[in-house]
């Protein structure tokens, strides 16, 4: 039993007989009453009865053109939804991102995504950095985005650097260079992310390359309260370019010995998962908005 023949019936009883019904198929007669034929031996019951020189639907036909027409309904609608998700006019994308990349790397690329693919619907969880690859092996969501290498059972794009800068006032006397060496950072009260966030990584790998104490006053992925605390004078900021605080009484200088140093923002997902129709429309949006080549 197939869906041609389950139009074929269905189009017997809708137009009042084999003649008719062909004509509007557009089909033999004979190819027609071959396809009854076959899903009457399929089903193992008689559809139609004759009398005389037209035929009738029997008990069993009335009964299974209620089903016929149900699931032609059902396949009518599994096409259509299918069609929609493939030209984008209704998708929904479940990802995740940690605070600083969901707000200060993605802000402005997703906004623009769902302007070109208005049809699209993202849903954006903030998590913490491990977080994000736990919500990707369960299936939570359909990509993420994260600084860290993930391992093998995960596809991972490249698609945004940042270089880590000091965030200091402009009336700081070490606001005056043109950049600013670890060795000066190291001696100052630092405002920066959790130990969960490469950028602490690195910074507690240079303070032991110098042989140096940490001094981290404020530990935190609340941006505001970074930025807070930058823009009062309490603490040097260290966070990448684009999550300095907006205030122009705050400079943001890059680190001397951090040339062609650059953290990465990917986008993963699970190798055993393929992307959805929007999840791919996605990856290729920021691909090609980056210029991140192919392949």
């Amino acid at each position: 039993m197939d869906l041609k023949q389950l139009r074929y019936f269905a189009a017997v009883l809708d137009e009042g007989g084999m003649r008719k019904a062909a004509t509007a198929l557009h089909v033999s007669q004979p190819a027609l009453t071959v396809a009854v034929q076959n899903l009457e031996e399929s089903l193992g019951v008689k559809l139609f009865v004759r009398t005389g020189r037209t035929i009738e639907p029997s008990r069993e036909g009335y009964q299974f053109y209620q089903h016929a027409r149900a699931i032609l309904a059902q396949a009518e609608k599994a096409k259509s939804e299918m069609r929609a998700l493939g030209l984008l006019e209704q998708a929904s994308l479940p990802i995740a991102a940690t605070g600083l990349i969901a707000n200060h790397v993605l802000a402005a690329p997703l906004s623009d995504f769902l302007a070109t693919n208005p049809g699209v619907k993202l849903s954006l969880r903030q998590l913490a950095g491990q977080s994000v690859e736990s919500a990707l092996k369960v299936g939570e969501i359909e990509v993420g985005f994260t600084t860290h290498r993930l391992d093998e059972t995960f596809e991972q794009i490249p698609l945004f650097t940042q270089q880590a800068v000091a965030c200091l006032l402009a009336d700081h006397p070490a606001a005056n260079a043109a950049s600013i060496s670890w060795k000066t950072l190291l001696d100052m009260p630092l405002a920066t992310l959790p130990k969960s966030y490469l950028i602490h990584e690195k910074l507690i790998r240079e303070a032991a390359r110098h042989r140096k104490s940490v001094n981290v006053v404020l530990e935190t992925d609340v941006m505001s309260l970074l930025a807070s605390a930058i823009e009062a004078g309490t603490a040097t900021g260290l966070l990448i370019e684009a999550a300095k605080p907006k205030s122009n009484r705050v400079m943001a200088l890059p680190i001397a010995e951090n040339k062609g140093y650059h953290f990465t923002v990917s986008a993963c997902w699970r190798r055993d998962m393929p992307l959805s129709v929007a999840g791919r429309a996605l990856i290729d949006f920021l691909k090609r908005q980056q210029g991140v080549a192919e392949g």
